[in-house]
This record gives C-alpha cells, structure tokens and sequence, in this order.
C-alpha cells in the first residue's frame, strides 16, 4: 500500500477540520452579538416602560404656595443648584408622576439648569389649562376645586371654646375668660362650609384670594353690616378679639357658595349655631361642666333632641382629651330660617370621632393653666 492516499485524506480531514472551527467561532460571534443586541434592547424597553408608568403627561399651571426646592429627580431628590419654587409664582406644569392622585408636578423653572423639575404637590396647587381642567390633588383631568356653586352639601362646624382655647392660649379671644360670656356656655361658630365630595377638603379659595393667609388679619376685609356684625360677633368670637376669623371663613369657604351675600352667609351660620345650643345641647354640656362625659351620652341626646339620625350625620373632633370640634352635616340647599333638625335629616351620613369613650368638659378660662 502507498502512502499517497492516506496523505490525501489526511489533509481532506484537515482542512475539514479547520472549516469547522472556523465557522463555530462565526456562530459563537453571533451568538454573542445578539445577546449583546437583546440586553440594549431590555434596557430601552425599561426605560421606556418606566416612564410610561411612572409618569402622565399634562398641560397647566402649578403656582406655588410656599418656597420649596424643585428637584432634577424626585426619588434621589438631587437639586444640584439649590432651585426653588416661589409663594405666588406659576409654573408650567407638563407630566406628573401618575395620572390619578399625583404626589408630584414637572415644571419647567426657567431660571433652572437643567429647567425641567419636579415639585412635591403639597408645594402649592395644579390648575390644567383648558375647560374642565384639573386642580390640586384630583389629578390632571380631575375636576377643579376652586369653582363657586359646586357644592353637594354644607358642614356647620362648631367649637367648644374652652377646649379650644386650651389648645390655643396666644388667641386674642381666648383671652376671654368671663364666665358669663357667650362662649363660656355655648359651643362657638367656626364656620358654614360648602362641601363638594370629590374635593374632600380641598374645595375652597373660589374668589379672588386663593391662598391661605398665615395671619388671618392679612386677608382682605369683609365689610358687613352692623346687623350682621353685631349677630356674628356673638357666636364668633374672634370677631369681637380682632383675629379675623370671619376674613378667613369667607375667603376660603364662603366665595365657594352663591346663594347669599357675605352678610347673609354669616347670619345664616348665627343662626343654626344658636338653634343648636338653644336646642338643649349646650344645656346638656353647662350641667356637666368640671365633669368626664361618654361620648355615648353625647350622641344619645344629640339624637334625642335633633333628630334620630343626627348621630350618623355628626363628627366629634378631641385634644388631650377635650371636646374642641362639633362638624354636622348639612344638605346642599338651605333656605334662610331653616329648621335644623329637619337639614340634618336631609343630609348625607357623617360619622367618626376621635373622642374616644369619654371627653372632659373644663370650665372657661383654664387656657395656659
């Protein structure tokens, strides 16, 4: 046998061989090649989900209603220039971070670098730009809460003013500690609140003023007239302190309704304030001065008097034990004169309490004691 042949065939298995090798290193490269290709492709459709879902397109105004820092990112909350937004200023506002309830607006802040930044919605308030726009709190197509004649119902908030006073000693009319005063016997007006359900508590500032003042004095003044003055200043006592209460209550929540001028407002609220202590209530709370009191008790005469379902359309509100805050909740129209009983069995459920079992009831003038 010759040697030729198998020379030939081994250099046939050769050359085969190195074939082989060399087209596994091609598709090894390509195997490599497209994993690289598919992990560029993960991290472009994260990024791209991540801001589809974190993030909801809008269009308006947010105007800040205090200085806070406007961060280039949210989550790190990076501010590499110290930017901030300004009490009174507007921003345009264009995404925020989810489409319903958002806890943060991007603005554009121009004095900024880079301009786009995110402000935490408890900054100030978000207005959409067009008919039906959105505003602070309810999302971008949430409807706005700063439109007078929307309200669903009314609360007739009140006080027990020598608890309140407890807890707010510096007041100038807590000052008052004549025990034959109104207030010393009688729960006190804070307010007639339009209410309007989908706004929770945002539903207010409907006219010109649309912040809240620190010093309440700072509001511009309601000019009422003496009738009106004189009824006011009886259940209200800041009136007569000269802390501005009424400034306050009108402002936020009496521009919110359009049935009454201010001075009509505010006689209406005397009047249901006074129809609830001369309705027994505020008898039942003078016997029990210097003395603990269920709160069972409470609810069980406030249903006796005003009605059996008062007790579901009522929130009792305690500081360190005391009784400060009577909410009752009213239905949407009240006519000048009306009964309060009969409101209360018109309006819509209202109930919790933060009384516990039992609440104390102190006599005036133990503010600062």
């Amino acid at each position: 046998m010759t040697k030729e042949p198998v020379t030939s065939q081994a250099r046939y298995l050769l050359q085969r061989t190195r074939l082989l090798e060399r087209r596994n290193k091609r598709v090894r490269a390509m195997l490599a090649y497209r994993e690289v290709i598919q992990s560029v492709c993960l991290a472009i459709v994260a990024v791209v989900c991540s801001q589809t879902v974190w993030a909801a397109p809008v269009s308006g105004t947010f105007t800040a209603e205090r200085s806070c820092p406007a961060y280039v990112s949210k989550n790190k909350q990076t501010n590499p220039d110290s930017a901030q937004i300004a009490p009174g200023q507007s921003y345009p506002a264009f995404e925020a971070n989810k489409s319903d309830n958002p806890d943060w607006y991007r603005i554009r802040l121009s004095s900024a670098d880079p301009a786009e930044r995110w402000v935490s919605v408890d900054c100030g308030r978000f207005q959409a730009s067009g008919p039906g726009g959105g505003e602070g709190g309810h999302g971008p197509s949430g409807d706005r809460c700063d439109i007078a004649g929307q309200s669903d119902g009314y609360v007739l908030a009140l006080s027990g003013q020598p608890a309140f006073c407890e807890s707010k000693p510096d007041k100038p009319e807590c000052r008052i500690t004549d025990s034959a005063a109104y207030q010393a016997r009688n729960f006190t007006l804070h307010g007639l609140w339009p209410n309007k359900k989908s706004c929770g508590t945002r539903y207010g500032f409907c006219g010109e003023v649309k912040n809240q003042e620190h010093d309440f004095c700072d509001y511009p003044e309601v000019r009422l007239n003496t009738a009106a003055v004189n009824s006011l200043a009886q259940v209200m006592p800041s009136v007569g302190a000269g802390s501005c209460l009424e400034r306050h209550e009108w402002h936020k929540h009496g521009t919110c309704q359009t049935e009454w001028s201010d001075d009509q407002y505010f006689e209406l609220a005397s009047d249901l304030t006074r129809q609830f202590n001369e309705s027994g209530m505020a008898y039942f709370m003078n016997r029990r001065i210097g003395r603990e009191v269920r709160t069972e008790d409470f609810l069980s005469r406030l249903a006796a008097i005003l009605g059996s379902g008062a007790r579901e359309r009522v929130k009792l509100g305690c500081k360190d034990g005391l009784l400060v805050d009577v909410e009752i909740n009213l239905p949407a129209g009240i006519d000048s004169g009306a009964d309060l009983e009969a409101l209360i069995a018109q309006a819509a459920p209202k109930v919790g309490s933060s009384c516990g079992e039992s609440f104390r009831v102190d006599p005036i003038g133990q503010a600062g004691h």
